[in-house]
């Protein structure tokens, strides 16, 4: 999932998970990709399961809003995203044409065309948790400069700058971004049928609302694991 899809996702979920500074929950909602500005840090080390991020929350309860976010990102991006979107589609030959590799472009941009969130200043700020993972205040500054411009005005073209300064400047990534984008600009039936703000926001809530069941059994399994340690002592 693109960053500005993890922010719409986040801003579904915001008023179930009440956080108390929203500026943390969003930087965490972001921040799992900051394994880009990264040498040779991958997806495995930054997205973390369920349970891991339990285990943060524990150890730094301050951190509870970044973590809360930290977990919607790690969620989202475990979702089958491809087939969410193909039941939007009525037609099995364009059902068949959305890859799994394309699903993460498709939403962002559609996202990016019809959803309009206030703008969100994130700290940014280097934390703990982070540096525990391998990010450098450098990594995590550099990082946030160019969420935070990305975020604040989404766009095709200030995609592609994203992806370019968080290094993919020759990568097959911006030059699939393009091709993806490009193709469904000039499809008028795939655009017609798709580009639709109920059928987005359809899809969003389908996203958020498999993240809240997620969420809620986390949470319930932490509850239990504090009244068993109550009643042991």
């Amino acid at each position: 999932m693109g960053p500005y899809s993890h922010i719409v996702i986040a801003h579904e979920l915001e008023t179930f998970i009440k956080p108390d500074n929203t500026q943390e929950y969003y930087w965490g909602a972001v921040a799992p990709d900051v394994r880009y500005v990264v040498d040779g840090m991958t997806k495995k080390h930054t997205h973390l399961s369920a349970e891991e991020i339990k285990t943060y929350m524990h150890k730094y309860p301050l951190l509870m809003d970044f973590l809360n976010g930290y977990m919607v990102h790690c969620l989202s991006d475990k979702l089958s995203l491809r087939t969410i979107i193909q039941q939007k589609f009525p037609f099995s030959l364009i059902k068949n044409r959305i890859t799994k590799n394309n699903c993460t472009i498709i939403l962002e941009f559609l996202n990016i065309e019809l959803i309009k969130t206030t703008k969100k200043f994130l700290p940014g700020k280097n934390n703990p948790v982070l540096r525990e993972l391998g990010v450098s205040d450098w990594s995590a500054t550099k990082y946030s400069q160019n969420i935070n411009r990305y975020i604040n005005s989404p766009s095709y073209t200030s995609s592609i700058t994203l992806y370019q300064n968080l290094g993919f400047k020759v990568g097959r990534r911006v030059e699939k971004y393009h091709s993806v984008v490009q193709s469904w600009q000039h499809s008028w039936i795939k655009k017609n049928l798709v580009l639709i703000r109920p059928q987005l926001r359809k899809m969003n809530r389908e996203i958020a609302a498999s993240i809240k069941t997620q969420i809620s059994n986390v949470l319930l399994e932490k509850e239990k694991s504090v009244k068993y340690h109550k009643v042991v002592i």
